[in-house]
């Protein structure tokens, strides 16, 4: 006699199916690494140290142009943290651009495998996020930098957060 239950057991072989907040963070984080990856690439490739030297005179001297006597010392300050920190990024900008898009990559598959449920892309997208990390410790610590680490490390300690509870999903 044939055995004619309803579920049948093609339908009690349910895979792991990915969640939709996995899939979201997996689409956001594609689309931003991928405009981040061209752009890196883009900085490699066209990079001119004296073009930059010139973008940096030309903001400091419109900077100074619009100070009055009440802000004098707060821009004076913000332009030479952005100088400072202008200069070491020349300085090391085939180091910081090969750390980037290294980081980057890393992202990507992290993000690839998470998408494809897989634990070890939630580790790789972690590396990824500390690898990112580095070119700020290069540069001298000022309100700008401090800045930029407290940007960096909400965004980077959201994603990492939200992928975290898509953990129990991943094999």
């Amino acid at each position: 006699m044939e055995d004619q239950h309803f579920l049948d057991q093609e339908s009690l072989n349910i895979e792991n199916e990915r969640p939709t907040f996995l899939t979201v963070l997996a689409i956001i984080t594609f689309v931003v690494s991928g405009f981040l990856l061209i752009y890196a690439t883009f900085q490699l490739l066209t990079y001119s140290e004296i073009e930059q030297r010139e973008a940096i005179e030309l903001m400091v001297g419109q900077m100074e142009e619009t100070t009055t006597n009440e802000t004098a010392e707060i821009m004076s300050d913000m332009t030479s943290s952005i100088q400072l920190m202008a200069e070491e990024n020349i300085e090391n900008h085939t180091l910081f651009s090969s750390i980037s898009l290294i980081s980057i990559l890393l992202s990507l598959f992290g993000a690839f495998i998470m998408f494809n449920m897989k634990k070890t892309g939630f580790h790789l997208y972690l590396g990824s996020k500390i690898i990112g990390l580095i070119p700020l410790m290069f540069y001298t610590l000022s309100g700008l930098v401090v800045g930029y680490y407290i940007l960096f490390g909400f965004f980077t300690l959201a994603f990492v957060i939200m992928y975290a509870v898509n953990l129990k999903h991943l094999k």
